[in-house]
Formats: structure tokens, C-alpha cells, sequence
């Protein structure tokens, strides 16, 4: 844009429905009921009602043709320096509780047709956290040979928040030759993305987190000579 700043800036906000067509990739679920679909009608296993990114490139006012510190050694040791920064804001994704039982006599033996429990009562919690995520007495377990009413991606995992940064420094060796100086920061303040809870009724676990979606911060320095 101008003084050595440029950026990119994007922002989605959508809503994606379905009866399942995204099972067998994102919700590895398909159909509770094949012969009622529209039992199965609810939010798609890839909707995120809101993205943000944006890029920032910023080239620092220091060094030689610049604002500050112009000319002299101070012009060497802080000048050709710039910053750069990706910031990531992210709903969580959807999940769907599973009975992971044959209750309602279907033949559900794996993933791809598992039953869902009952829903008995609230199911958010104020403050979730990783040894409960919701409040999994809201379900319970469906009487024999019925479905659950529990609806499909009804809940939904953590927020991504991640910021990565990172510090250039590009000198000029020749008319064709340039070494450039990089330190990078992924997950700069290592803020963690929890996982998709463990959403089967009948496992101790259920509506406990035991991993992330993310990586704990990186760093990695650099040289490149660029021709």
C-alpha cells in the first residue's frame, strides 16, 4: 500500500446443509435412517460460519532511503529488515454424537451408519474445557429397536486461533546476487486448538478432548542466497 506496508485480507461468512453427501469424507457418517433422510438434514461436516485471514508484509523504516537511522553503521545494523505476519480466526467443525451399538437392529458395525443417542437434555456447557467438552448426561442411550433424536453435527469442536510471524533480512551482495536472513514463528504464542472430542456414547472418554488440531509453536531460522 504505501510506506512499506502491503496486506491481504479475507473473510467468509456461509452456511452449508445437507442430508449427508459429505459423510464418507468429512463426517466418516452417513445416514441414520435411509428411509427418512430428512432426519439426517442438518449442517455439513465441512461448515465453518466464519473465516478470517489476513496477510501483513511490513518493511521497517530503518536503513539506507528510509525514514530512520539513513546512513552510518546504524543503517547496516537495522536496516533491510522486514516483518511479516498470517493471523487465522476459525469456528470449530462439527461433530455428531454416535451410539456406537446396534440398538435400533441396522447393522451398524462401523462408522459409516452408526446410530446417535437420545437427547434428554442441554448439552452446552458455560465453560467447556478438555476433560469435558459438553455435558454428556444431556444423552442417553435410545430404547431397543429405535433411533436417537439427537440431530446430526449438533456439536462442535474448538476455535482456531493462529498467528504465525516471521523476520526478514534481505542484503544485497551483487547486481544479481542477495542473501536473505529468516526467522520464522508458526503458532507464535503456541495457543492450542483441541480436537474433536470423543463423541461415542458408550466410550468412557465421551465428551473428552485428547488431542489438538494444532502444533505446538515453531521456530526455524534460515539463509537463502537468492540469483
Amino acid at each position: 500500500m504505501a510506506r512499506g506496508l502491503s496486506f491481504l485480507m479475507a473473510y467468509t461468512w456461509s452456511k452449508s446443509i445437507d442430508t449427508s453427501s459429505s459423510g464418507f469424507s468429512s463426517e466418516n457418517i452417513s445416514l441414520q435412517n435411509p428411509y427418512d433422510p430428512n432426519s439426517s438434514k442438518s449442517v455439513s461436516g465441512f461448515d465453518i460460519p466464519h473465516l478470517f485471514s489476513t496477510a501483513v508484509v511490513y518493511t521497517l523504516p530503518f536503513g539506507h532511503g528510509k525514514q530512520w537511522l539513513s546512513s552510518g553503521a546504524a543503517s547496516r545494523i537495522f536496516g533491510n529488515w522486514q516483518m511479516n505476519g498470517i493471523v487465522t480466526l476459525r469456528n470449530g467443525e462439527t461433530f455428531t454424537p454416535q451410539m456406537n451399538a446396534d440398538i435400533a437392529n441396522i447393522g451398524a458395525v462401523n462408522n459409516a451408519n452408526r446410530a446417535r443417542p437420545n437427547v434428554v437434555g442441554d448439552w452446552r456447557l458455560g465453560n467447556p474445557r478438555p476433560e469435558a467438552w459438553f455435558n454428556k448426561a444431556a444423552f442417553a442411550a435410545p430404547a431397543q429397536f429405535t433411533f436417537g433424536n439427537a440431530g446430526r453435527n449438533i456439536l462442535r469442536s474448538d476455535s482456531l486461533e493462529n498467528f504465525d510471524l516471521s523476520l526478514f533480512r534481505e542484503d544485497k551482495i551483487s547486481e544479481r546476487m542477495k542473501l536473505q536472513f529468516r526467522a520464522e514463528f508458526f503458532n507464535s504464542f503456541n495457543h492450542p486448538t483441541f480436537g474433536i472430542p470423543q463423541a461415542a456414547f458408550t466410550n468412557v472418554q465421551f465428551g473428552q478432548v485428547t488431542g489438538t488440531a494444532s502444533t505446538a509453536r515453531q521456530i526455524q531460522m534460515g539463509l537463502k542466497l537468492v540469483f
